[in-house]
């Protein structure tokens, strides 16, 4: 009987070549899009699971209320990992990590690269796969622990344990090299881990070099975990650690806290987004949740197409089944006769999916997001499950409905062909109303975010970036020496420099006027910063090169900070920061020195000294561009030629959320085409059924002298309510749906109709293009040969 089914199932597959090409490609799209993206949900909730003690791990923060929110900030003091640990019984082990920068040299390899100097604590209270080496002699005083990535790029692909490895640190301004000796390497860092680093040395060594003091409550750790009996140990912590608060306020008068935070590690990564100067991996919820939304509405449109196409195809063999049932098939037997076919469809779409998932799907998701989810997919037993409920979702949902219905038809209605379907086709609308309103939706929010990356992308920085290379200057390269080498390079027009870089890192400071206390921004610059930036000027003037006293009596402040202020005028006011008074001496217009996403926060410009920039700005001259990097660089190598050379372009700062934008615009462009082509099939197959059913009807109509005009609007009038139902309703929801994803990633987003008209039009068009085919055969048909049939 099965074997018979599955002959029927196929000899329908091959009478209806069409509409079952529609329902496969459909969805076998929809599955491959389902599976990457439950795929990437997976990995995104899983973050760290390869480590057996992740539920027992958490992350102290800092934490205060700035503006009547809670801000989280990632470091912490350095003493009190340990301090929690002496006090308090539950807390089992405790790892601090600090990152330092330094230059890493074997041999001729020189570079920069980030050491990571961790507790004893941390080979613990982690898992990760070591590939050489023994994990006891990781702790050694003079050892070095390094990923499979950093080993391979300095000893290749050989065992590197035991050789040696020299670091140069810079300690006050000097530069101290130090050899290691390589005890371990790591195996490939895990695709889900939270948190990089490169290589590990004991904590004990910062202390030695003299770069930090552990002891001392102001100073700080990068990250402190901890690990506790379980998330119920906290409140015991939460309720005696106001000791430790107190004891780093008293240290810090200038950057409050209010208490500390314990964030699970298991979670961390949807937390991280919120906390300044964070060193996990930062993940949007709104990110994911888009994701999965998409995945659902491409799913749920493929299923009302397939569902609207099967039960317009159904109603269509009401003869077929009634013989059947004449001749002894039984309503249980006809049931199963829908499922098996049905479940012919949906495994080969699956298995279509799956493929594509695999060649189309997952390299293209990871060349976007920048990184491999690391899955074996075929390998993996949640594919295969996730397959097989797809399977089963697909077929019954689609089989149910016609093949309960049409199997209790009475047969003697069946035989004369007055048994219908739903004559008024009210179910059928309604899914094709959906199906045009998740269409609806899915165009306009992907102009929207081309339309907003656009606008990003050309608005106002606030200054001039264009032509200003920047290079990272070591703490033991001289500005002096360096600029004034680079001034009498041929294609240079100005340089200056700075402590913190613009448009990457600010330094936070509180400050004081009239008895109010605000949290601000703050970068230290040199003068002429400003107008070589091109940064404008609003009032006052820029700092004295010759002015001495405007390093300890004057800033520069932004409109920002003078709205903050309730100021009418900035020039001569008074700012105390610390315990000295500072007058205003400038006031500028906005700029973005954060990224686009965040409105323009209030700063403060100190003027630094030569000897403490940082960050070098060099001004490139008009028309010569080709040769200036290679320029400053052999001028670096002349000067400096143990230290790399590390330099960016101004204008590329703000790539990194440029990029993320625009990555959002593409997974929603890529998302609206494939719903508008899920659309104009699902509406050409579903035109098609209705058409073949009411070809008698039209050539009846014909013969009584209707026109082309008439016919017309006999077949579209079958989708006037889905289209009005999914315009009412797509366009204050798909405003809504915009508005608040961009607030969540712009603060420069403008209201524009756009998107919405550009998507009315493209819902009609398509609906017109998928039906002007079937109307063109319509009125080309010969009426005599539907008019002969029975």
């Amino acid at each position: 009987m099965l074997k018979n089914y599955i002959k029927l199932g196929i000899r329908n597959l091959r009478k209806h070549k069409l509409s079952s090409f529609i329902n496969i490609s459909g969805l076998a799209l929809a599955v491959g899009c389902c599976l990457m993206v439950f795929e990437y949900a997976h990995w995104a909730m899983h973050q760290d699971a390869f480590n057996s003690k992740i539920d027992r791990l958490f992350v102290v923060e800092r934490m205060n209320d700035k503006n009547a929110e809670q801000q989280y900030y990632g470091d912490s003091p350095a003493p009190m990992g340990q301090a929690l640990k002496n006090d308090f019984p539950q807390v089992k082990n405790v790892a601090r990590l600090n990152y330092t920068g330094v230059v890493i040299k074997q041999k001729d390899n020189v570079f920069s690269d980030k050491v990571t100097f961790v507790d004893d604590d941390f080979y613990k209270m982690f898992d990760y796969s070591i590939k050489w080496g023994d994990k006891k002699n990781f702790t050694d005083q003079d050892g070095i622990v390094l990923t499979s990535e950093l080993s391979e790029k300095l000893f290749g692909h050989n065992n590197a344990v035991g050789n040696s490895l020299a670091i140069i640190f810079t300690v006050n301004g000097k530069s101290v090299s130090t050899n290691f000796i390589v005890k371990g390497i790591f195996d490939r860092y895990p695709s889900n881990a939270s948190f990089g680093f490169s290589a590990l040395v004991p904590r004990s060594r910062m202390a030695s070099l003299g770069i930090t003091k552990t002891a001392d409550w102001k100073e700080k750790s990068n990250i402190t975990f901890i690990e506790i009996a379980g998330e119920s140990a906290l409140s015991s912590i939460k309720a005696q650690d106001k000791k430790y608060v107190d004891l780093y306020n008293i240290v810090h008068p200038d950057d409050q806290i209010s208490a500390f935070h314990y964030q699970p590690l298991r979670t961390m990564n949807f937390h991280s987004y919120k906390v300044a100067g964070s060193y996990f991996n930062t993940m949007e919820p709104i990110g994911l949740i888009m994701l999965i939304v998409i995945a659902i509405s491409i799913l749920l449109m493929v299923y009302f197409n397939y569902i609207n196409i099967v039960v317009a195809s159904a109603s269509s063999r009401l003869k077929e089944i009634s013989v059947r049932k004449v001749m002894g098939s039984s309503r249980n037997q006809i049931i199963f006769q829908f499922i098996v076919e049905n479940l012919i469809i949906c495994i080969l779409a699956v298995f279509l999916g799956l493929l594509l998932a695999e060649v189309f799907f997952f390299p293209w998701f990871s060349s976007i997001a920048g990184f491999d989810l690391g899955t074996r997919f075929f390998l993996n037993f949640r594919t295969w499950l996730a397959a097989l409920l797809l399977i089963l979702v697909s077929a019954l949902s689609a089989a149910v409905y016609p093949s309960f219905y049409i199997s209790s038809l009475n047969t003697i209605s069946m035989m004369k062909g007055n048994a219908k379907m739903g004559s008024k086709n009210h179910f059928r609308k309604i899914l094709l109303g959906i199906q045009f309103f998740l269409t609806f939706i899915s165009i306009a929010t992907a102009i929207a975010f081309m339309q907003e990356t656009k606008q990003i992308k050309h608005k106002s920085w606030g200054y001039q970036p264009e032509k200003n290379v920047v290079v990272n200057l070591d703490q033991t390269a001289a500005y002096g020496v360096f600029s004034t080498a680079l001034q009498q390079q041929q294609g240079i027009a100005s340089v200056t420099g700075s402590v913190q870089p613009l448009g990457n890192y600010s330094k936070e400071i509180q400050v004081k006027n009239e008895g109010k206390t605000s949290r601000v921004k703050s970068i230290s610059v040199l003068p002429g910063f400003i107008g070589q930036l091109g940064m404008k000027l609003m009032e006052g003037r820029d700092f004295g090169e010759k002015r001495l006293s405007d390093q300890t009596d004057a800033v520069i402040v932004n409109l920002a900070f003078l709205k903050m202020m309730n100021w009418t005028t900035a020039i001569g006011k008074r700012v105390q920061y610390l315990d000295h008074q500072y007058m205003v001496v400038g006031l500028l217009d906005d700029f973005h020195y954060e990224s686009f996403e965040y409105a323009v926060a209030p700063i403060v410009l100190m003027k630094a000294k030569p000897e403490e920039v940082k960050f070098v700005y060099i001004k490139k001259s008009s028309g010569l561009f080709s040769n200036t990097h290679q320029g400053i660089k052999n001028i670096w190598q002349q000067l400096y030629p143990n230290l790399p050379f590390d330099f960016y372009d101004q204008d590329q700062v703000f790539n990194g959320y440029f990029r993320g934008f625009s990555t959002i615009s593409e997974v929603l462009t890529v998302t609206s085409l494939l719903m508008t082509l899920i659309s104009i099939s699902g509406v050409f197959g579903l035109a098609l059924i209705i058409l073949g059913k009411r070809m008698k009807e039209i050539s009846v109509r014909k013969v009584l002298g209707a026109d082309l005009v008439h016919i017309v609007y006999l077949i579209y009038k079958e989708f006037l309510f889905a289209l009005l139902f999914a315009i009412g309703l797509g366009i204050p929801l798909s405003f809504f749906l915009t508005r608040t994803m961009f607030n969540q990633l712009s603060s420069a987003s403008e209201f524009s109709l756009l998107p919405i008209v550009w998507s009315v039009i493209a819902l009609v068009f398509t609906t017109l293009i998928s039906v002007s085919w079937h109307i063109t055969k319509a009125s080309q048909a010969s009426i005599s040969k539907y008019l002969k049939e029975e």
